[in-house]
């Protein structure tokens, strides 16, 4: 009987880490979308910005969220970055000490073109290659 109630709380506990760690990566990817949906709005505006003659070579987050602040409201401490190449617009937002990236996104596609936060360890830098950025923005 004691080897049988000792089994019973082994297994109990086991489901309720396995309930602990499931519903942590569920919170975590829930935050993550709230973040993929404002990375695609704040993406759309810039590549509306280089469209309407915003310089390419200035601070292009701070021109956007400077024409519309909610843009960058959504992603709170996080760190964020943008890149021009031949007039389409990548933005790179990274943890809040900037030193790993969580999502990369160029502007002109409809979906999020890398998730790295679901690799822990990406460094916070630009992956996507420029010939694949000018491929997919023609």
């Amino acid at each position: 009987m004691r080897k049988f109630l000792l089994l019973t709380v082994a297994v109990s506990l086991s489901l309720l880490q396995a309930c602990f760690i499931t519903t942590k990566d569920i919170d975590r990817s829930e935050e993550m979308n709230r973040q993929e949906i404002a990375a695609r709005r704040l993406g759309t505006a810039m590549q509306g910005m280089l469209w309407s003659g915003a310089s390419q070579d200035g601070n292009l987050i701070a021109a956007t969220c400077g024409f519309d602040p909610s843009l960058c409201n959504a992603f709170g401490g996080n760190t964020l970055f943008a890149k021009v190449v031949d007039g389409n617009a990548v933005l790179l937002i990274c943890t809040p000490d900037g030193k790993r990236a969580l999502l990369e996104d160029i502007a002109c596609t409809a979906t999020p073109d890398y998730k790295a936060w679901v690799d822990k360890n990406a460094p916070c830098e630009f992956t996507i290659p420029d010939q694949t950025i000018r491929a997919v923005c023609r």
